[in-house]
């Protein structure tokens, strides 16, 4: 009994529903829709970007660091001398080296 009253009500609702005309939305209503859906998205991207470089930062600085060290305890001349080698090419016997600034 219980059920066939409920299948009757449910039925009832469903024709009285199909009846209705989708509510038309102004264009200010719509508007105010989409600015309410962006800003909540916007602001939830705000946080998840801001707990994303929180962890980032805790990755990439310690890199930086390590490297930063490293460079600073290389002997500075090792560096300036091989920079130079790569440079100057190998003097040939019998050839004279052109010294910038003086003439030949």
């Amino acid at each position: 009994m219980k059920n066939a009253i409920l299948a009757l009500v449910v039925i009832a609702l469903g024709v009285v529903s199909c009846n209705k005309e989708p509510q038309q939305l102004s264009k200010q209503q719509i508007k105010h829709q989409i600015d309410s859906i962006t800003q909540v998205r916007i602001s939830e991207s705000d946080i998840q970007a801001h707990i994303d470089l929180e962890r980032r930062i805790k990755i990439e600085v310690k890199a930086k660091a390590d490297s930063i060290v490293e460079a600073q305890s290389r002997p500075k001349d090792t560096a300036a001398a091989t920079h130079v080698l790569r440079s100057v090419p190998p003097v040939r016997p019998g050839m004279i080296p052109h010294v910038p600034g003086s003439r030949r």
